[in-house]
């Protein structure tokens, strides 16, 4: 037996004490101690029973111990497939959403790419007619420009023959 007062023999919840105050290892190492007196202690409530020192009455306690952890144990069994239930029902409900924000963005993109073509389409539009304003443009510069010559010319042969 360790030199140790938490690994002697003796009452568990006495030896829980201060288990705050105690390092990683140490704890671990008590709670081993623990458990190995509730095993040995089992050993030896079973070998008594069997040489008939205690009966079903005498351990009624241990086995509402017993139930009391299985009790717990299905309890807590519970409440973890209540969580997996929620876990998955959170997941089925996030999958939909993503499936809804895809068609949403998908929905978005078209629109978009929609839009985009219809404003290629007006500015070629409006490019090609732009052009075309510009030759126009050129065209009427070019009969200013002749018809003001013509006009000048003409001013200049009108005055000739004044004079």
């Amino acid at each position: 037996m360790s030199a140790e007062p938490y690994f002697t023999p003796g009452s568990c919840a006495m030896r829980l004490q201060n288990v705050e105050g105690l390092s990683s290892v140490t704890k671990s190492a008590l709670l081993r101690s623990i458990a190995d007196d509730i095993s040995a202690a089992f050993i030896c409530i079973s070998k008594q029973i069997s040489c008939g020192t205690l009966s079903a009455r005498h351990t009624r306690p241990i086995h509402g111990f017993i139930a009391s952890i299985r009790n717990t144990e299905r309890l807590e069994q519970q409440r973890l497939q209540q969580d997996l239930e929620r876990y998955r029902q959170r997941e089925r409900r996030w999958r939909a959403e993503r499936k809804w924000m895809r068609r949403k963005v998908e929905g978005l993109v078209k629109h978009s790419e929609g839009i985009h073509k219809q404003w290629k389409e007006r500015l070629e539009r409006a490019k090609g007619n732009f052009d075309d304003a510009t030759r126009e443009l050129a065209a009427l510069r070019w009969r200013y420009e002749l018809s003001r010559s013509k006009a000048e010319k003409e001013k200049l042969q009108g005055r000739e023959m004044r004079l």
